[in-house]
């Protein structure tokens, strides 16, 4: 027998969070927001009166709402979704910076990433052209690779054409 079914288990009865309802969502929200009905809830909430009629019916938990304001209200969720349940929090304190610092590394691993898909794209047309050990036509190509969009014209047309029109003018009279 499970924790709900059990006549002499002692501890008190907790609805699983899959199995949560709209009514049981809202008692414990009657709980945590002072208010005596469900349509004072659902106002707490940041919705319209007849909300919970509507979520009832429709038997949608409005789980973005509920987090939002009981993270507004500085409440725990765990305190919300795993009522009972001593849940372990993990060792590392995620801080502000820390998530600035792997925003930005992150960020750069993509562009790194993207260069090298635009050099690979870019090379076998400085090949075909013997433009590979012209920096100008690179940093060209690559300013062409970037600010073309695949809508109006292909990347690789677009490529092939700068490509074309670099090579036939020696890089000695470009400088």
């Amino acid at each position: 027998m499970d924790k709900e079914t059990s006549p002499t288990s002692q501890t008190p009865q907790y609805t699983p969070l899959d199995e949560l309802t709209v009514t049981e969502c809202f008692e414990r929200l009657k709980l945590v927001s002072q208010k005596g009905t469900y349509k004072d809830v659902s106002l707490w909430l940041g919705k319209k009166p007849n909300d919970y009629a509507n979520r009832k019916r429709s038997n949608r938990i409005p789980f973005a709402e509920i987090i939002r304001k009981l993270l507004q209200e500085r409440i725990s969720l765990n305190w919300f979704f795993a009522p009972g349940y001593t849940l372990h929090e993990p060792t590392y304190s995620y801080t502000q910076p820390d998530y600035v610092k792997s925003s930005v590394a992150e960020e750069e691993r993509k562009r790194r990433l993207e260069f090298l898909k635009a050099h690979r794209k870019i090379e076998p047309f400085l090949k075909a052209y013997n433009l590979e050990s012209d920096e100008q036509c690179l940093e060209v190509m690559l300013d062409v690779y970037f600010s073309t969009k695949d809508k109006w014209m292909e990347k690789s047309q677009a490529l092939e054409l700068v490509a074309k029109a670099l090579s036939l003018t020696p890089a000695s009279k470009r400088d």
